[in-house]
């Protein structure tokens, strides 16, 4: 490991120089570091933690204290974390990382009051999917309004969701279209995704703009959407050679842009495929026992050549 400490101490203390070098010897030894990853993880397990003990307050709770009155409380809660997403974006500020986390809490808040809205008095009676719709439309609009990319994130999951319930396309567009599949819905949401991710093309910083957002999800619907087709014996080579060009395209996309996660991706996804297709095609579990050992072999060495190759072309 290379120590840079006394080179640093070496350096000109004059004015905000010094400043600046105090600051990168603190950094070299160690007496500064970032939890920034740790902080995420938290308010993340925080948010995970109080949406499930909504749930749990409306399972236990319900007769005791009533539908309306459960409801009204829930959308309170979820109206003070919009509000004060608000008073951040009326003041000018960008909102800080535990503000950022707490319009999510608002978000889901509000889909759980929703949901369960849905539940117990059947808005929409037999169309009961719709509501996902709204949803969807609904966190759509708050992402944009305030430019969070994890609303974004439930906005599109509760639109594939109503995509992936919804009885038949027929009821959108015209009756007597045909119950559609969930891989060719998954690859539907795909498109849909990787176009929302188009539009935003103009955005520069790739890890923090809606682009990323739409290209992940994208990416990842796109994969299940031929798993979910190569799970079927009608369209098994089908799904086999959408998963292969996928995992062609994002793993150029990977290497273009540098990033780990679409490598990640295209030789993960297309272990699993190709240790399904093993499976069906050769038969006998021992051999299909090895045959995906060393597949799976073979993919964790084809990700360190990658990753090796992304840090070589950025050094």
């Amino acid at each position: 490991m290379h120590d840079l400490s006394e080179e640093l101490r070496a350096l000109s203390t004059d004015g905000a120089s010094g400043a600046a070098r105090t600051n990168a010897l603190r950094l070299e030894l160690r007496e500064i570091f970032s939890v920034h990853a740790e902080l995420l993880v938290a308010l993340y397990v925080a948010v995970a933690a109080l949406v499930g003990g909504v749930g749990w307050l409306i399972k236990d709770n319900i007769d005791r204290i009533g539908p309306v009155a459960l409801l009204s409380g829930i959308f309170a809660a979820s109206a003070i974390c919009y509000a004060i997403a608000l008073r951040a974006r009326s003041a000018g500020r960008e909102r800080s990382l535990g503000e950022d986390y707490l319009l999510l809490l608002g978000a889901l808040l509000f889909s759980t009051a929703v949901g369960y809205l849905e539940v117990k008095f059947r808005v929409f009676g037999a169309g009961w999917s719709r509501h996902l719709l709204l949803l969807a439309l609904w966190h759509l609009a708050s992402a944009y309004l305030f430019r969070s990319r994890l609303v974004l994130a439930v906005a599109l999951t509760a639109f594939a969701g109503w995509l992936g319930v919804e009885a038949s396309l027929g009821t959108v567009f015209e009756s007597h279209y045909r119950l559609l599949g969930l891989g060719p819905r998954a690859l539907l949401c795909a498109l849909l995704f990787w176009l929302g991710g188009w539009l935003h093309g103009h955005e520069t910083d790739a890890g923090r703009g809606f682009r990323d957002v739409y290209r992940q999800f994208a990416a990842n619907f796109g994969f299940w959407g031929a798993l979910a087709l190569g799970a079927s014996a009608s369209t098994r080579w089908m799904g086999a050679v959408i998963l292969l060009g996928l995992a062609v395209l994002v793993g150029r996309a990977g290497l273009a842009e540098k990033r780990q996660s679409f490598l990640l991706y295209a030789v993960g996804y297309s272990t699993i495929g190709l240790i399904w297709l093993e499976a069906l095609l050769v038969g006998g579990y021992l051999v299909t026992s090895w045959l995906g050992l060393l597949t799976v072999i073979g993919a964790v060495v084809l990700l360190m050549k990658l990753r090796a190759r992304l840090q070589e072309s950025t050094a």
